[in-house]
């Protein structure tokens, strides 16, 4: 009896020990493990901007299509049909009908034209349409440059907020460390009350800085499944980078080589420039409007009526004999010479040659506001590697000053106020510390974006 009671607690024992292990097994499997490598794929495999520029590329493909074939000669196909009662002339037999009859006619007929000289408007259509297709690919890769970007930002920004709540976890536990100390040593009659109110408050406000930290950890982190398009339930954790290896690779950069780098790899700068050659097309265009156009027209019909009949015999003839007697061939070109069209071609040319000069315009914009932000970001990493090695120094003093202040306050020759003001520029040290560490990172990486270079870290 009490071996099969305990074969019975050994099974339970099992089952439970199962479910609580393929629980912890399904959720360590449900997380997903994401480097920034991954987050910049999975944005631009997913983002809804990048499926629409890439939408109106194909717009822009359609309308280069659309223009080749404006080329080709129009044809189509045409049945007119008439019915009469009373006086008429039929057309097909040339008669005049009469009286209080019904008379029928039909005319089948097809036709082609095209044009064989539009003052060169339409080849430079074709040639405008290519740069357009062009300009809308630069646009995609404008989209996805712009993307790379904020996922980078969201990547550390929500690696920053992690370290800095997992810190303020440490931090907390100091101060209830420091409050399960001092409430000891008050009962003893070691430490007053303003003792014991200032840990409680430490606590209390570390706690609270705790709870904001991980709000912020969440929201950035919900940002950045929001741009890889991944529903906010997932369970994601990032890879974070080696601000050792960071410094160990990166190099100092001369402002101007990234910037010469930067004009060949940006597509911002690939697009200003073929918008300028866009508006220079567009100026051909409306000067082909001042040049005279020239169309060939050909048309083969023929007719039907009730009262058809042969000329030889005077009998009635059929539908398709008429057809055939009454068939005809014509063609024709037509040349408009414009004289005077309202100065709509002046007014067109005009337009056109302010769209290129806004074009030019637009592209010196681009590269002054890319030579400016190439500048700031050589500038910034020297900055952010010295922050970084001033943080790191400031924690180490800060650290050393509270265990020393601590040691102090121990043996009663600190007073509580001397030790969490010690203890809150250590904490805010370290909080220093973990920011100048990303931001070396961050703006190691931003020079990276502008040479063109791929966006990962490299944690060997």
């Amino acid at each position: 009896m009490v071996l099969h009671m305990d074969m019975k607690r050994f099974y339970y024992s099992a089952v439970l020990f199962t479910g609580l292990f393929l629980g912890k097994s399904n959720q360590i499997q449900a997380q997903q493990v994401v480097g920034v490598a991954d987050a910049i794929r999975m944005t631009l495999e997913r983002n809804v901007q990048i499926k629409q520029a890439e939408l109106n590329k194909e717009l822009a493909a359609q309308d280069l299509f659309q223009a080749k074939s404006n080329l080709y000669p129009s044809l189509s196909a045409s049945v007119s049909q008439q019915l009469n009662n009373g006086l008429f002339v039929d057309r097909t037999t040339n008669q005049l009908v009469k009286g209080n009859q019904w008379s029928y006619n039909m005319y089948p007929g097809i036709g082609s034209s095209v044009n064989l000289f539009k003052g060169f408007q339409q080849v430079n259509q074709i040639k405008a349409n290519k740069m357009q297709l062009e300009s809308s690919s630069t646009q995609v890769d404008k989209i996805k440059n712009d993307l790379i970007l904020n996922v980078l930002v969201t990547y550390l920004e929500a690696i920053t907020n992690f370290e800095m709540y997992t810190a303020s976890g440490g931090q907390l536990k100091l101060s209830q460390q420091q409050f399960q100390l001092d409430s000891i040593q008050f009962e003893v009659g070691n430490k007053t009350v303003a003792d014991i109110a200032k840990s409680k408050n430490q606590v209390a406000s570390d706690e609270l800085n705790r709870i904001n930290l991980k709000n912020s950890y969440e929201l950035s982190l919900l940002t950045l499944k929001q741009l890889m398009e991944m529903p906010p339930q997932t369970n994601i954790s990032l890879v974070r980078p080696s601000v050792e290896r960071v410094l160990l690779d990166s190099e100092s950069k001369n402002s101007t080589d990234v910037f010469e780098m930067a004009l060949r790899n940006q597509p911002d700068i690939k697009k200003a420039l073929i918008d300028i050659d866009v508006a220079a097309k567009q100026i051909d265009i409306a000067k082909g409007g001042y040049l005279p156009s020239l169309d060939l027209n050909i048309n083969y019909g023929s007719s039907y009526s009730w009262g058809g009949r042969d000329p030889i015999t005077g009998q009635k003839i059929g539908l398709f004999e008429q057809f055939k007697l009454y068939k005809s061939f014509g063609t024709g070109m037509t040349l408009n010479v414009p004289i005077f069209t309202n100065n709509q071609n002046r007014v067109n040319v005009a337009k056109a040659k302010i769209g290129l000069k806004q074009a030019e315009a637009a592209e010196q914009l681009a590269k002054n506001n890319l030579n400016k932000a190439v500048n700031q970001a050589v500038l910034d990493v020297s900055a952010a590697k010295q922050g970084y090695v001033s943080a790191t120094t400031a924690f180490e003093s800060a650290e050393t000053a509270y265990k020393a202040t601590k040691e102090r306050y121990d043996i009663g020759m600190a007073n509580s106020f001397e030790l969490f003001t010690a203890q809150t520029e250590r904490n805010k040290a370290e909080f220093d510390l973990i920011q100048a560490k990303y931001n070396v990172i961050f703006k190691s990486k931003i020079i990276d974006y502008y040479l063109g270079n791929s966006i990962q870290f490299d944690n060997n």
